[in-house]
């Protein structure tokens, strides 16, 4: 049983409940249950201290996992197609990502409590999805912030990606696409391999602190940055966690290191007696 579950952002007024509205008319014309919630997105914003499509997001996960957990699945199925992806991976990239960032949306994702996003679109143009519509007398509704320029998305999606495209002559999105990829290959493989090497060598302790051994003084820093986001994330559950935190907390592995960095929510990441522990 599908159920089509829609979250109102508040954002834009009678135009956004025009949206929720359309949304609950379909489902019900397909014979489908619908759940439509509405959320003042810019007002958690403010409140937080985040940016619009930072708390847009949360507001969705959030929105996302009571459904699945009120309807008793893991599975929630997202439209998310290659052009957002290429969007994704871009912004990723001028925040200095790694393989991971690279990599950009997958077919498939697990949340953190457990919920698992499917994007059976995303090998899909927009430009496929639209003539789909139009060829099966489908009705939609355009988002008009879409073309607005006031979100960083909107400006790669309308600015930088047409640019890049008539810089190089070509459509640069299957290109996105091949290096996303091969970083998800490569990325994987060596989540792999660090593990191996954590599990080998006995590193991560039942008191949630991790062995500096001599083998991970020595090992390549793409399997110690690996083994050291292991701890922050997964063992400790730190979050904001980006490539500033994990060089420092490479550098505390060195003989003469510090003792003691900075984490972002006020965490401490600690060294003593061959340890490594957040506080």
């Amino acid at each position: 049983m599908l159920i089509v579950c829609h979250l109102n952002h508040s954002l834009r007024g009678r135009e956004s409940d025009a949206d929720a509205a359309f949304v609950r008319e379909t489902a019900e014309a397909l014979g489908l249950r619908c759940v439509v919630e509405k959320k003042d997105v810019s007002a958690i914003a403010k409140k937080q201290g985040i940016s619009t499509e930072l708390a847009g997001r949360r507001a969705r996960d959030d929105f996302f996992s009571r459904m699945a957990r009120k309807h008793q699945t893991r599975f929630v199925f997202l439209a998310h197609h290659a052009d957002d992806n290429a969007e994704t991976i871009l912004g990723n990239l001028f925040r200095g990502t790694g393989l991971a960032g690279l990599s950009g949306m997958t077919p498939s994702s697990e949340s953190e409590d457990g919920l698992i996003k499917l994007r059976p679109l995303l090998g899909v143009r927009r430009s496929e999805i639209d003539e789909f519509a139009k060829s099966s007398a489908i009705s939609f509704r355009e988002d008009s912030s879409n073309a607005t320029a006031d979100f960083r998305r909107n400006r790669i999606r309308n600015e930088v990606l047409p640019l890049l495209c008539a810089v190089f002559g070509r459509d640069v999105t299957p290109i996105i696409d091949r290096v996303a990829q091969a970083a998800r290959r490569d990325h994987a493989c060596l989540d792999h391999l660090a593990r191996e090497f954590a599990r080998t060598d006995l590193l991560f302790q039942p008191d949630g602190s991790l062995r500096i051994t001599p083998e991970l003084k020595t090992a390549d820093p793409a399997i110690q940055s690996r083994i050291l986001l292991g701890l922050l994330v997964d063992v400790s559950g730190c979050t904001s966690i980006t490539s500033h935190e994990i060089d420092a907390a490479m550098s505390m592995l060195s003989t003469g290191g510090p003792a003691k960095i900075n984490l972002p929510g006020d965490h401490h990441l600690r060294r003593k007696a061959k340890r490594l522990w957040v506080q």
